[in-house]
C-alpha cells in the first residue's frame, strides 16, 4: 500500500484505491475485496485513459463512439458493416450506432446504403475522407499511447491477455484465446 503515514480519517493515502482498500477492511465489508478492489482500479484507468483519448479525439471533432466506428469500418475487409454489426462490435444500441452514423455521414466520412438483399437493413461504408481522417487521428492517438501512458507493450499485452479471459467468462463471444506475438 501506498501511504504517507498513518493517520484515522484516510487522508495519508496516495492511492485512491489503496484508500478504498483500508477502508473497505475498517467497515468489516467481508469477501469480495479483491473483486471490488478490481472493478475500482479498471474504472478509475478507464476514466484517466479515456481522458486523454477523447481531448486528442476533441480536436478532430469525434467522440470515442465516432473513432471507434470509423476504425470498425476501416480494419474490415470491405470497409462495409450493417449498421447492426457496427452496433454489436461497439457495445452500443443501435440508436447510438445510427446517431454516429448519421454525424459521419453529415461529414462525408462515412456513406450509407441500403442493403442489396434486405429491405430493413442499411449498409455503412467508410470514405476516402474518413480513411484519410481516421489515419491522421490514429496518427494523433498515437502520441498519447492511446490512453496508455507508461506502460510498455509487454504490460499491454498482458493486460490483453487478462481481460480477454475475464471478458471471455463474462460471455464477451469475440474474445481470442491469446494475443498475437508482438
Amino acid at each position: 500500500m501506498a501511504k504517507r503515514a498513518n493517520s484515522k480519517d484516510g487522508d495519508s493515502f496516495h492511492d485512491p484505491v489503496d484508500w478504498a482498500r483500508h477502508f473497505w477492511r475498517r467497515h468489516g465489508m467481508g469477501d469480495s475485496e479483491d473483486a471490488f478492489i478490481a472493478m475500482s482500479s479498471v474504472l478509475r484507468f478507464h476514466r484517466l485513459m479515456a481522458d486523454a483519448v477523447e481531448a486528442e479525439l476533441r480536436s478532430h471533432k469525434l467522440n470515442i463512439t465516432d473513432y471507434m466506428l470509423l476504425m470498425t469500418l476501416l480494419l474490415s475487409e470491405t470497409g462495409t458493416r450493417l449498421i447492426s454489426q457496427l452496433a454489436k462490435a461497439l457495445m452500443v444500441h443501435a440508436t447510438t450506432a445510427t446517431l454516429a452514423t448519421d454525424r459521419l455521414e453529415g461529414r462525408g466520412l462515412i456513406a450509407r446504403n441500403p442493403h442489396p438483399t434486405d429491405r430493413r437493413a442499411t449498409v455503412v461504408s467508410i470514405t476516402k475522407e474518413g480513411r484519410a481522417l481516421v489515419s491522421v487521428v490514429t496518427d494523433s492517438l498515437k502520441t498519447v499511447d492511446f490512453g496508455f501512458a507508461g506502460s510498455t507493450p509487454d504490460d499491454q499485452r498482458e493486460l490483453v491477455d487478462v481481460l480477454g479471459r475475464l471478458r471471455s467468462a463474462a460471455g464477451d463471444s469475440d474474445v481470442p484465446l491469446r494475443t498475437a506475438p508482438a
